[in-house]
């Protein structure tokens, strides 16, 4: 199992373009989408608080684009679909560290393009170091007793080729077909992914042994889990201990146990709304693990604490916010939404408050089980279906695994960050399933500048919004026009008002959620204000 080339520093640089590369003897794979000229890019290997910029070189002959999943970046620097990095041109995003200690990645995210770019092979690691983590006596040499492990299946073309599938018929480990492994005899950190496109595994290891999760997506726990099943969706991350310690001379092979899922899990069953593949409903190996000499100063023991989460604390909270999980279709194919609506890039769905912490319900009526991503922040996991959720799903995560029949409530706080124009993503990241809109998006928007009232010739008015409409009250004498604009100034629609009027309601219904202008023209002057839907 090759271990990807880890890049330190402020500066790093992705060149993506054409390529190919042999998964199997003599079969070749000709169209790959590569990274510094490997499927599957370097780990970037970040510190928090250091400001970082990375060039991202476009010589594919189509527009991408690149998402830094997990990271709490300004939406400019996201990379979601509104940013796209044409083809020929280098896009340089700089943003400041400010996640935890954890297992990030980066991936394509491109509008309806997202499957096909990440399965040609656009994906790699992110970790991120702290000091609270430097702290703690972990497995943290990369390569040596720190390892990323991403898990992906694949479908093949008879030419070699890959085929776009949601489900595909062989596994491949860090790019590796038949992969194997060999590590110390000590304790070993492994940092898991789940890269795939929609298929979701149950992790567990041949002799049945037990493990520590001690980290999901976005953060350490205060403690780690002992598990021998591991369930892990499409995107997420969870960091495990394997304490090989005076087993040198033995080997074993981590599995998934597909066949002891739940039937809604893409995989887990053939039928039922899976497609066709020779992995579904089956147990099948991984990858080999054979256990040789420890190195020198090895890590013997798992700690028995880790880091301070306080418990969730819901108190402030601005809104909570329902997201039913509606449809039926298959992995690949369906007609699945978010709150009844399917993405459409040119609308902003959500518009959320800077700094508001709000509760969020994921409901699935569906028929599938569906991994639930947001872009921006990390969430913690209130209660499944009302109860608290597992240890292991403690931590800070930006992705949470959403069965049919099942209620994931959310607690999170926008911070930072805000835009007014270009929003953050939250989806279903079963690519197939995003690709086809089940995705949405929201504005995170800075309200502290939005003045409700203005004066024209020392004469107020001012606007407020509820139940979808602007109201305008003014004690300007005289006609009046008021005109609708967004915040690039362009004019939505316009309205002349009688001297009568002094109080005016404008429906807006019809808009999209965001920051809008609301300019007032009178014979006595202009002005101006902005305000929010």
């Amino acid at each position: 199992m090759p271990v990807p080339p880890l890049i330190s520093g402020n500066q790093f640089n992705l060149t993506i373009a054409p390529g190919s590369k042999q998964f199997y003897p003599g079969i070749n794979t000709s169209n790959l989408f590569l990274i510094n000229g490997n499927y599957l890019g370097p780990t970037l290997e970040f510190i928090q608080n250091d400001t970082v910029e990375i060039d991202v070189v476009n010589n594919l002959n189509v527009n991408t684009t690149v998402h830094w999943h997990g990271l709490h970046v300004p939406a400019v620097y996201d990379g979601g679909p509104h940013i796209e990095i044409p083809a020929g041109t280098t896009w340089t995003p700089r943003f400041k560290v400010l996640n935890k200690a954890a297992t990030y990645w980066y991936h394509a995210h491109t509008h309806m393009l997202t499957q096909s770019h990440v399965t040609r092979g656009m994906a790699g690691f992110i970790i991120v170091r702290d000091t609270e983590e430097a702290q703690l006596n972990l497995p943290r040499t990369y390569g040596v007793d720190d390892f990323p492990v991403v898990i992906q299946d694949r479908r093949y073309s008879p030419s070699g080729n890959f085929q776009l599938a949601a489900l595909g018929d062989s596994v491949l480990i860090n790019g590796t077909a038949n992969a194997f492994l060999d590590l110390p005899a000590q304790v070993i950190r492994l940092r898991l992914l789940n890269g795939s496109n929609a298929r979701v595994y149950n992790i567990g290891f041949s002799d049945n042994r037990s493990f520590q999760v001690i980290a999901s997506d976005g953060s350490l726990f205060n403690q780690p889990a002992t598990l021998n099943r591991l369930v892990i969706s499409n995107g997420e991350r969870f960091e495990i201990l394997l304490d090989l310690t005076g087993q040198q001379g033995t080997g074993f092979t981590m599995w998934s146990y597909a066949t002891e899922m739940m039937t809604d899990i893409p995989g887990a069953v053939q039928g039922m709304g899976m497609d066709n593949s020779y992995l579904n409903g089956i147990d099948f190996p991984l990858f080999q693990i054979n256990v040789v000499a420890p190195t020198a100063n090895p890590v013997t023991s798992v700690p028995a604490t880790l880091i301070n989460i306080p418990p969730v604390d819901t108190s402030g909270t601005s809104r909570i916010r329902f997201k039913t999980l509606s449809g039926q279709g298959m992995v690949s194919m369906g007609n699945f939404f978010i709150a009844g609506q399917q993405f459409d890039i040119n609308v902003i769905n959500d518009t959320i408050i800077l700094n508001d912490k709000e509760l969020w319900e994921f409901v699935n009526v569906s028929n599938l089980a569906h991994p639930m991503h947001l872009h921006d922040i990390q969430f913690r996991v209130l209660q499944r279906n009302g109860n608290p959720p597992p240890l292991h799903e403690s931590g800070w995560k930006d992705v949470v695994l959403v069965h049919s029949m099942e209620s994931v409530k959310l607690s999170m706080r926008f911070e930072t960050y805000s835009n007014d124009t270009i929003p953050y993503m939250y989806h279903c990241h079963n690519l197939a399933h995003e690709d086809m809109g089940m995705m949405l998006s929201f504005a995170v928007i800075d309200t502290s500048g939005v003045s409700t009232v203005q004066q024209i010739n020392g004469q107020a008015f001012s606007v407020s919004y509820t139940d979808n409409d602007w109201i305008i009250r003014h004690d300007l004498k005289g006609k009046l026009i008021v005109d609708i604009m967004d915040v690039s100034g362009r004019i939505i629609s316009s309205f002349k008002l009688s001297e009568k009027e002094e109080t005016i309601r404008i429906p807006c219904h019809t808009l999209p959620h965001g920051v809008y202008l609301i300019r007032i023209r009178h014979s006595t002057g202009t002005s101006t204000l902005k305000t929010v839907k």
